[in-house]
Formats: C-alpha cells, sequence, structure tokens
C-alpha cells in the first residue's frame, strides 16, 4: 500500500475527518453531524485513489494513534462499543485498520453507498487480508448492491475498469460479487450514457473491458457515431466491422530462438461474436465523416480482416485515399492493393 502524505488529501476532507478523529480519541460517543461531515467528505474523493489514501483516512481517524497507550485490545473494544452505540460509524469504519473492526462494519452497515468511492471500498474489502472480513463483506454487497444508485455503479466500473481481477486474495465466490453489480439493465444503460457523454477517464479501456459480455452490443452503433472520446469510437468501429470483440486474458512466452534463451512476451486473447447487426456500408459511410484521423484509420486497419465480406469496399477507398492524414492514405492504398490482387486470383 502506498503511504503518502496529507497534502493528497484536500483541505476540506481532512478537516472532516480531523474533526470526526479528535471526537474518537476524546472515547465518547461523537455526534451524527461530524460522522455525516465525515461520510460526505470522503464521498467527494476519485474511485482511484481508493487505495493511495487508505492509510491517510486512517490516521487522521486517529486509528493509528500511536500516542494512546491502550492496548491493540482496548482500543478494538472501544471501537465495538462506539459501533454498537452509533451504527452509522460503519461506513467510517470500514476503513479501520484492525480487522475485527472491520468485519463489525460491514456486518452492521445499512447504508447505501452514495459514490463510487464509497462503493470502491466496499470492493477492497471484498480482497481484504482478513478472511472474515471478505466473507462479510460479501454478504453486505449482496445486501445493498440492489439499492445502489446505477451510475454510482457506471462510473465505479469505468474508473476502477476491472482492475479487480488483478486482486488475488478473493475467491471466486468474492469477485463474483463485483461482476454482479453489472448485470443489470439499468447499470447497462447508465455506462451507455457515461461512454457517450464523458469527455475523462480511462473510457477505451473500461469499453473494452465491458465488451466481454453482450450487454453493451446494441449501443455500439451509437457509439460509433456520437461517443465524445475518440478512443471509445474507434473501439466501436472496430468490434461492429470486425463483428466479435476481443480482449486480453493473460500472457504467455513466444520462443523466438530457444537454443539461445530468446523470447518474448505476447498477449493472450480472447474474443465473443457481437450480439447486433450492422450495416457495414452505412457504418464506412459514417467513418468517412468522423472528425478524428484514429477512428477513420481503425476502420481500415479492421477492414482488412473482413475485406472479402465487401466486394465492393473499391467504391470507399478512393475516399480514404484522399484523406488529409498519411496513415489513412496508406492503410486505404494497401486495402485498394490486396482487392486489386484478389481480382487476378
Amino acid at each position: 500500500m502506498t503511504m503518502i502524505t496529507n497534502a493528497a488529501l484536500p483541505e476540506d476532507v481532512l478537516v472532516a475527518l480531523d474533526r470526526l478523529g479528535n471526537s474518537l480519541r476524546l472515547g465518547g460517543v461523537p455526534s451524527q453531524r461530524l460522522v455525516d461531515e465525515a461520510v460526505v467528505a470522503l464521498n467527494t474523493l476519485p474511485v482511484l485513489r481508493i487505495i493511495s489514501e487508505i492509510y491517510n483516512i486512517q490516521r487522521k481517524l486517529g486509528f493509528y494513534d500511536w500516542e494512546n497507550h491502550n492496548s491493540e485490545y482496548e482500543k478494538r473494544e472501544r471501537a465495538l462499543h462506539l459501533l454498537v452505540c452509533m451504527p452509522a460509524l460503519a461506513q467510517v469504519f470500514t476503513f479501520h485498520s484492525n480487522g475485527y473492526v472491520r468485519e463489525a462494519a460491514l456486518h452492521a452497515l445499512t447504508d447505501v453507498p452514495c459514490s463510487s468511492f464509497m462503493l470502491a471500498i466496499l470492493a477492497v474489502r471484498l480482497n481484504d487480508w482478513v478472511a472474515p472480513v471478505r466473507q462479510a463483506a460479501v454478504q453486505c454487497v449482496e445486501a445493498l448492491s440492489g439499492q445502489i444508485d446505477p451510475a454510482i455503479v457506471a462510473a465505479f466500473g469505468i474508473e476502477l475498469c476491472g482492475r479487480w481481477h488483478e486482486w488475488s486474495r478473493w475467491s471466486p465466490e468474492q469477485a463474483a460479487c463485483i461482476e454482479s453489480l453489472f448485470v443489470q439493465s439499468a447499470v447497462h444503460e447508465q455506462l451507455v450514457v457515461q461512454f457517450a457523454a464523458r469527455r475523462s477517464g480511462p473510457l477505451p479501456t473500461a469499453l473494452r473491458y465491458f465488451l466481454r459480455k453482450p450487454g453493451l452490443d446494441t449501443a455500439l452503433p451509437m457509439l460509433a457515431r456520437k461517443a465524445q472520446v475518440t478512443g471509445v469510437r474507434a473501439i466501436a468501429v472496430l468490434v461492429l466491422l470486425r463483428g466479435h470483440a476481443r480482449w486480453q486474458t493473460g500472457t504467455r512466452r513466444q520462443w523466438l530462438n530457444k537454443p539461445h534463451g530468446i523470447s518474448r512476451t505476447i498477449p493472450v486473447l480472447a474474443q465473443r461474436d457481437i450480439e447486433v447487426s450492422v450495416d457495414r456500408h452505412e457504418l464506412i459511410s459514417t467513418v468517412l465523416c468522423d472528425k478524428s484521423a484514429i477512428v477513420r484509420r481503425t476502420a481500415l486497419v479492421a477492414l482488412t480482416g473482413c475485406a472479402t465480406d465487401l466486394p465492393d469496399l473499391a467504391t470507399f477507398l478512393p475516399a480514404f485515399q484522399q484523406d488529409d492524414n498519411p496513415s489513412v492514405r496508406r492503410w486505404a492504398g494497401y486495402l485498394l492493393q490486396q482487392q486489386e490482387m484478389m481480382k487476378t486470383h
């Protein structure tokens, strides 16, 4: 876990956490106002900072208060007592440094996450290093998942874009909890809205991830035309022209010269056919009008693999050959050579 300075947290978040932390250090039950202020402040943090900020959040809330000479057992029991007296602390205590407290907080949690950051801490707890915490997180996510705003789920999924598959502690059951958040049609609709309208974030990577399953297939023609981010339009065009989605599942070693031990690492890919029909001629006409050379070039790259399915492709190529971008013109020339070779055989 990366440990960074207080400067990484916004000032308003530091102030809210300090106030609640000072109250917790005094040993009494904090006011509802202080707890609410801390939760509101945490809701403003971006999802991608969920791992790097956990230590700072714990420290500001006094969970690492080394000046307090109480034993770890006494501090744990005090936290568990506070949680019984004030269940509203459950959201805050999911960040606790003690596994017993995190487990109890997850069992007590009834507040639905109101931000993708607070949803992300539940995902982190599904991968917690303490097994009982992971089990409590499964029960918590299953109980709350149907109540979470689909827009929050979509934002969480786009920002982390499948990075949870890199986590190693959890079981298939715990990993499936995250995947289950994205099976609802309402979440699919919000994903489409955000892929179309957002202008920042790891959108192309996230789209590749979510195209592993067919929930977004019917939206691909619209995304190819209207998505604000060039990379999203390019991926939609590529998948539609190829007729299948492709994603990386791992890597393998490819030997270049085995006797001399020379090799390289190459990706292992999986793919599935998409569940939407597309008029390729209409799509190519749309691509010709796209303002981005990346999208136009991506379409030509995709067409190299399906040129035989489009016998009249040559009618589109002159327009690509007159493109302002030299790489687009080169790909168009290559495709035209392919077409001419096909005629001679």
